[in-house]
Formats: structure tokens, sequence, C-alpha cells
């Protein structure tokens, strides 16, 4: 191995080492209470050295996020493009992002005040990591239209609606005392959202031929 590689590899090494850290005493002491001191101390490093690879405890918490985040966007990446019924992939797309990040909450006592206490630069990573799910999920909206199961003019801005919809759902938004009650919750808002996507039978004329509902109670 080159000298130039093995630096590249000792400098991905401490960054890790300090990640590892910090996310270690965050999610003990929680956000507030843990400093670049504590951090240095924790990865064996001096705390210049912390500098070196992040200005900012607010960037140490952007690398977390990323950390996280780009793990889940790459399962459902995956699960995008497996098998399955567009309405099915949709519905494990939305489902693996919401509970994996309510499992991450729950694993670890500070992490609820980490996300209540959210920095605006953290809100703005987290809302381009929505985008790119909004996107995945317009690629399996298009796919399901193409195929006939799926109806809509828009399968882009139809992709981006579900994913600000279903955002609504992970924390700190949730308010879900058990992971049964969120996981369900979401298969049925899913499949509610999804009926309204199905094609509609059309008549003759292209009218949309719908069953009317008439009112109890009611004269025509």
């Amino acid at each position: 191995m080159s000298t130039g590689g093995r630096r590249s590899s000792a400098s991905g090494d401490k960054r890790e080492s300090i990640l590892h850290a910090a996310w270690a005493l965050i999610r003990h002491y929680g956000f507030a209470k843990t400093t670049i001191d504590d951090i240095a101390r924790k990865a064996l490093v001096g705390k210049g050295t912390v500098y070196l690879y992040f200005r900012s405890k607010t960037d140490i918490m952007l690398a977390l996020t990323d950390l996280t985040n780009e793990r889940i966007s790459r399962e459902v990446e995956r699960i995008a493009s497996g098998p399955g019924a567009a309405e099915e992939r949709i519905k494990a797309c939305v489902s693996h992002r919401i509970m994996t990040l309510y499992d991450l909450v729950r694993r670890y006592p500070h992490s609820e005040d980490v996300i209540a206490s959210m920095l605006p630069e953290i809100v703005k990573r987290l809302d381009g990591y929505v985008r790119r799910h909004g996107q995945v999920l317009a690629q399996i909206v298009a796919q399901g239209c193409a195929a006939g199961t799926l109806e809509c003019q828009d399968p882009a801005a139809t992709g981006q609606l579900l994913a600000s919809l279903f955002e609504f759902m992970t924390p700190p938004y949730y308010r879900f005392k058990s992971r049964s009650a969120l996981e369900k919750f979401v298969d049925q808002v899913a499949d509610l959202v999804l009926r309204g996507l199905q094609p509609r039978p059309h008549g003759p004329d292209g009218a949309d031929v719908r069953p009317t509902t008439v009112q109890k109670g009611r004269r025509a």
C-alpha cells in the first residue's frame, strides 16, 4: 500500500472514531451536555484533531445525520428497485424509513431531546433526504402508471407529496405509544392514499364513472 493510501486510511479511521465517540456520548447525555472535549477524550484524540475533521459540534451532528439517512436511503432504493407491485413497494419504502427512525429514537434515551432541539442546519439536511425519498417514490409511481395499476398526472409531484406526507409520522412528529400502533397507522394511511391513486373507470366519452352516494333522509 502506498504512503498516501495509509494516510487516507488513518484519516478515515480517526474521523470514524470521532463520530462513534460523539454518537455514544450524545445518545447517553444529550446533544447540549456533550462537549468537544468530551468527544476528544472518548475518541482518544486531541481536541485539535477533532477540529481538523469538524468545525463544530453541529458539523458532527450533520455527519451523524448523514450516516443514518444514507443507510436508510440505500435500503429504500434497494426496495424500490426490487420485485413486487408498485403499491407494495411504495408501502415498504415508506414503512422502512418511518420505522427505522422510530426504532432509533426508542433505542436511545436522549434521542428525542436531540431531535427536539434540531438546529436549522440539520433540518435543512433532512429536507434533502425527504426530497431524495420523494424521487424514489416518484419512480415507483411512474412504474405503476405505466403498468396500469396506478393513475396520476404528475408522478414526480406525487412522489414528493407522498414523501412529505409520511415524513410527519417520523420523530419528532409521531404521537404513538407503541411500535405496533405506529406501524398499523402507517399501513392504514398508505392503503388510503394508494386507493386514491388507483385507476378510475371511464365512460365512452372519457368522463369519470364512479357510483354516487345518496345520503339517507335526503330526497333528490
